[in-house]
């Protein structure tokens, strides 16, 4: 029985995160509708608690997960209680706002219970879904393909994005980066999917042209070759960043929009029209600025906004748009403070910071940091895939694997 449910775990993890957009393939459910990436996050906890391998990988640390469990209550309490007392905000409305958490707190849980299944099958699982999802987004630039539309405001999220490449595992990059210079000796990273998954990823990455993530991938190559250098280092950096300069080059020489997209994100700052700084975090920021902080002078920072109250309202861009009621920022911590209140963002820095500390791993350090930073913004921290990667990042560094294969816990705390 335990088998069936190993493979259940893997296949929704595949489904999950195989489409390169969040917001394809709705299911119709009663009363609401979740996205395919939703439906798996929501299932991923339920399933893992059913499975059982000797390969699993368990986290021992009563702290940690005494803070996860108090976190999740906390935020369904709020929710579900007290808004109802204090704003009258119905149950729907609750559970709409437990939604735009479901990546971070399904993280979490998982976290809590540990990977049940077996976690080489699951790393591997991961890393197909990356990889097709990447090959569908690159299809996509040549082919028409109906997985880019948003049911929220019936746009084509393609055309909205003028030519960069679409894939919400795209963020992957920084990790496929750390894996293709370093710990090239571990279990996690041999064979040849590892690889061509990384690859995939930076490609992704570099080709989404967001220059948060664009910036980041260029730190984290600087700092890599400082740790422990050598010329086998040298050598690989060499051999990716020529791969790297090929895709770019040839992006920008046959495709006008992304030419304009290279431009506009890259060469406006090697030529010195912006600074790093305004190009990649003060841009267009204006109006989320402004309507935070007269949400925080009213207090909303206490409980946080009932889910009718937007966060700011986005005024029309061109002469066809209409104003939008936003709910989230691109600010991690602004969107937990402003959605859940003081409470659970206080608890989400705790557990941050616990998974640092308990971490002995440079891997998991360095994307840990790599993507709080890039949650200043982007909101890769409660909304986005990457936390789940996260999440894996700290399992398989945390599993050792032994002469018969069997994989614990490294660290038993």
């Amino acid at each position: 029985m335990h088998v069936l449910f190993n493979r259940l775990f893997y296949i929704t993890l595949f489904l999950g995160f195989f489409l390169p957009t969040n917001s394809s393939f709705f299911l119709p459910l009663p009363g609401v509708q979740l996205s395919l990436n939703e439906f798996a996050f929501v299932l991923l906890p339920v399933i893992n608690l059913l499975c059982f391998s000797e390969n699993m990988v368990k986290v021992n640390n009563t702290r940690l997960k005494v803070n996860i469990v108090l976190l999740v209550v906390v935020v369904v309490f709020t929710e579900v209680v007290i808004k109802n007392l204090v704003y009258g905000q119905s149950f729907g409305d609750a559970f709409k706002t437990i939604r735009i958490g479901i990546p971070l707190i399904s993280s979490l849980i998982l976290i809590v219970q540990g990977i049940r299944a077996d976690i080489r099958i699951a790393w591997k699982t991961l890393l197909v879904a990356i990889s097709a999802s990447v090959i569908i987004s690159l299809l996509s630039l040549v082919v028409n393909l109906p997985i880019y539309q948003d049911l929220d405001n019936g746009a084509n999220i393609l055309e909205e994005r003028r030519g960069r490449l679409v894939n919400s595992n795209s963020h992957f990059g920084l990790i496929g980066m750390y894996l293709l210079i370093q710990d090239s000796n571990k279990w996690y990273s041999r064979g040849k999917l590892v690889k061509i998954t990384a690859i995939l990823s930076v490609f992704a990455l570099i080709l989404g042209f967001n220059r948060t993530f664009l910036a980041l991938l260029f730190l984290e190559t600087i700092y890599l070759m400082r740790v422990k250098f050598s010329l086998k280092k040298i050598r690989k950096i060499a051999t990716y960043g020529i791969l790297v300069l090929l895709i770019f080059f040839g992006a920008y020489l046959n495709s006008q929009t992304m030419r304009d997209q290279i431009d506009k994100r890259i060469f406006s700052i090697v030529l010195g029209d912006e600074s790093i700084a305004e190009n990649t975090i003060e841009g267009n920021r204006d109006v989320i600025y402004s309507a935070v902080e007269k949400k925080l002078k009213s207090g909303y920072y206490v409980l946080g906004l009932p889910y009718k109250t937007p966060i700011f309202t986005w005024p029309p861009r061109w002469s066809t748009d209409v104003e939008r009621d936003i709910r989230i920022t691109d600010t991690s911590a602004l969107t937990i403070l402003l959605r859940y209140g003081i409470i659970p963002l206080i608890l989400t820095l705790l557990i941050i910071r616990q998974l640092y500390r308990f971490s002995n791993n440079l891997f998991f350090k360095t994307i840990l940091i790599l993507y709080l930073m890039a949650s200043l913004n982007i909101d890769v921290i409660l909304r986005q895939n990457s936390i789940l990667f996260l999440a894996f990042i700290f399992f398989i560094t945390k599993a050792h694997i032994h002469e018969q294969n069997s994989i614990h816990s490294k660290d038993r705390y």
